[in-house]
């Protein structure tokens, strides 16, 4: 290893600087490193990549920072890598109709690049911090039965360990290729992630709108709801048979620069809120002050309306600002009815989150280990159970969260309801339960063990341990 490599490795247990730790978005996990390393080119990363291959380096699953979105352990480890003070490039071609982009760019950022030139991808994600590496390695998905984010991808290239097991190899990845279907969904399971290129379109303009209403006027007949609005959701408020629904239907033109005004009812929800932790912290599940509060909302919101660019209009939740721990679960749209009426048996008994659950539709793909990979479906419903989590002060409530969410679990198994987690949230996977739900043998060729956490150790090799 060279001396300029070293410089820049922090071992807390031998140096005398500050251990670093980070916590995620959410506030429930926490990350404390014994060797963290911030890279500032390729060729550094690859270096250290291959002084832990060569031992020179004693800890192993490095795992790679981006947003700090995920609420789940999947970037839990002893070594992390945080790519951000690597170059951070954009290339478009001639005509504007590609870009190749480092996959350190977070989302936002490069949605307000492409929209500089009047281009865009054909969907995002609702929150828009995430790196262009954390959307692709959890396959975050658009509330949408009509678009992917990845409907544009001409090609992903990463970093990886070659089949012997001595050399760091960089590939690049077509759409076109059988290994794409890895790429997507790849946990970080299969190397790091460094460069996409994307097809780009004309950037897009939408109408939102926001109302309370009936969940039966969208969830009777998804498939009509679909047809009617491009993207969409309804937020299921607690312990009622209403929700907030949020819509996007594409106009030909509006405001580039958009005209969507702050949500303020979320923003006196937090208030609210924050004024009752200060008496009794509330916890993260419903209890009868909530109650009024949703009732308030509810009569109180009226309607909103707004238009802009996509990448104005759907990422609304980088506008509020709730600290939110989240279960994100897909299901069959056949089982819709029934998901619902388990939830409120379940909740009924042992109490509703605090927050809104968020029900949107999702086209399904193909990749191997993502949870929208239903075959014989064109979209899933999903459903992210969201717990507020600036009400919980201490371990024990958000150790709550855990256990509340691990009830719901194993009460929709027990019931036999069918469904596939999202990596990057709360979930209780084991590897009987992977192999059972995901293309997990046809993923194990493409992943390595030096990337393989204690978390992804637990979901993809039996028993935990490593096969020869």
């Amino acid at each position: 290893m060279s001396e300029k490599l070293l410089s820049t490795v922090t071992n807390p247990s031998t140096d005398d600087a500050p251990q670093p730790g980070f916590m995620d978005w959410a506030g429930m996990v926490t990350i404390q490193p014994k060797l963290y390393f911030r890279p500032k080119t390729i060729e550094e990363l690859k270096a250290f990549l291959l002084g832990i291959l060569g031992g020179f380096l004693p800890q192993e699953a490095p795992r790679v920072l981006g947003g700090l979105h995920s609420c789940s352990n999947i970037c839990v480890s002893d070594t992390i890598i945080d790519t951000s003070a690597m170059p951070r490039t954009l290339e478009f071609d001639p005509d504007f109709n590609r870009v190749t982009v480092t996959t350190n760019w977070h989302l936002h950022d490069f949605l307000l690049a492409l929209g500089e030139h009047g281009k865009s991808i054909s969907a995002t994600g609702g929150t828009d911090h995430q790196t262009l590496a954390g959307v692709i390695s959890t396959n975050t998905a658009p509330a949408s039965a009509h678009h992917l984010i990845y409907d544009l991808v001409e090609w992903i290239e990463y970093l990886t360990i070659a089949e012997d097991g001595k050399l760091v190899v960089e590939k690049r990845v077509q759409h076109t290729d059988p290994a794409f279907r890895a790429v997507v969904a790849s946990l970080g399971a299969i190397g790091i992630l460094t460069k996409v290129q994307f097809r780009l379109i004309d950037q897009p303009f939408y109408e939102t709108i926001q109302k309370i209403i009936h969940l039966k006027d969208v969830l009777t007949d998804m498939v009509q709801t679909s047809h009617e609005y491009d993207f969409w959701r309804i937020d299921w408020i607690p312990d009622t048979d209403n929700g907030l629904f949020w819509a996007a239907k594409r106009v030909p033109f509006a405001d580039p620069a958009g005209d969507y005004v702050k949500d303020q009812a979320e923003n006196i929800l937090v208030a609210v809120f924050n004024t009752l932790d200060k008496f009794e912290s509330a916890g993260p599940l419903l209890d009868n002050a909530m109650r009024l509060i949703y009732a308030g909302i509810s009569f109180s919101y009226g309607q909103v309306k707004a238009s802009g660019p996509l990448r104005s209009m759907l990422p609304v939740d980088r506008r509020a600002p709730l600290r939110v721990a989240m279960a994100e679960w897909s299901f069959n749209p056949a089982d819709l009815q029934a998901v619902l009426l388990h939830c409120r048996e379940y909740f009924k008994k042992h109490g509703w989150p605090n927050l809104p659950i968020e029900i949107e539709p999702t086209q399904t793909d193909n990749f191997y280990m993502s949870p929208c990979n239903w075959p014989g479906l064109s979209y899933i419903i999903k459903f992210n159970f969201m717990y507020l989590t600036d009400v919980c002060k201490t371990p024990e409530e958000k150790e709550k969260i855990y256990t509340h969410l691990h009830g719901l679990w194993d009460f929709l198994t027990k019931v036999g309801i069918p469904f596939k987690a999202h990596w990057g949230k709360i979930n209780f996977m084991n590897h009987e339960f992977v192999q059972s739900h995901y293309d997990l043998e046809a993923f194990q060729p493409y992943t390595r063990p030096i990337f393989l956490n204690s978390y992804l150790k637990e979901r993809l090799t039996p028993l935990g341990e490593l096969s020869a």
